[in-house]
């Protein structure tokens, strides 16, 4: 009776320590992420967030220190698994498109204590993603000056060629930092523009449905001269424009400085 006993108890010790790998392993493969964008190697993304920043003027510091708390905000309430791409609004088509993209990997706010190492998973953190995703948004953070404001085309280009944005049907985030004033051949704010002027051009024709139930964020950059004399028409505009593109309605928060 004692031996079947002790059989009976290490094939049950055996099968626990055989169901602890296995889970062990699970968790491993579940855990994987791809070496080059920290995205879940099994799912890919589980959200994106693609930012577009229009800053052709510069920035005051108090509208620079404002943004980069912003964003830093977007990051940090965004889930695990969220994919980021940046793009810049250009005169220059060749600088549209897409930075490579980068998953939120797992936060130290987030590592089991008794399991994982904190320290590390903050180091992996910072150096992975927070610090590539900071230094990327500071170099695109600064004034070039142009004569052209294509927002439309170069939010396009963004949303094109950030992977999978297109087609992918979980949570999309659009993120515009902008003074929201378009000036492009397709149409422009200086010249009289409105959203029943570009309804009757050829640009209509043009116009993309590439953000169906995507959340909308602006962070208006005010200027000294919005170009308009009625800001009315810019939030009638781009209203109507996300609409359109079968977006939510945009919530727009001003970067002011006084």
């Amino acid at each position: 009776m004692g031996t079947a006993i002790a059989v009976i108890a290490a094939v049950l010790v055996l099968s626990v320590i055989g169901a602890a790998f296995w889970w062990s392993d699970q968790e491993s493969r579940a855990s994987a992420l791809d070496a080059e964008t920290l995205c879940p190697e099994t799912t890919g993304p589980l959200a994106m967030t693609a930012i577009l920043l229009d800053l052709t003027d510069p920035l005051s510091p108090a509208q620079h220190a404002q943004l980069l708390a912003r964003i830093d905000k977007e990051i940090s309430d965004a889930a695990r698994g969220t994919q980021f791409t940046l793009g810049v609004v250009s005169e220059d088509p060749t600088r549209w498109g897409a930075t490579p993209p980068l998953c939120k990997p797992q936060d130290p706010a987030s590592a089991n204590r008794l399991t994982q190492n904190e320290r590390l998973i903050a180091k992996r953190y910072e150096s992975d993603f927070h610090g590539p995703l900071r230094n990327r948004l500071l170099a695109m953070v600064s004034a070039t000056g142009a004569n052209r404001s294509p927002i439309m085309e170069s939010l396009q280009a963004l949303v094109a060629e950030t992977p999978g944005f297109v087609t992918f049907t979980g949570p999309r985030r659009i993120i515009l930092v902008t003074d929201l004033l378009q000036h492009s051949d397709a149409l422009s704010f200086y010249r009289g523009g409105t959203w029943d002027s570009f309804r009757a051009s050829s640009g209509f024709q043009r116009l993309s449905r590439t953000l169906d139930s995507a959340e909308i964020g602006i962070y208006q950059v005010p200027r000294p001269t919005e170009g308009v004399k009625d800001p009315a028409i810019l939030e009638d505009f781009w209203i109507r424009y996300f609409e359109r593109q079968g977006a939510h309605v945009p919530v727009v928060t001003r970067l002011g400085d006084l």
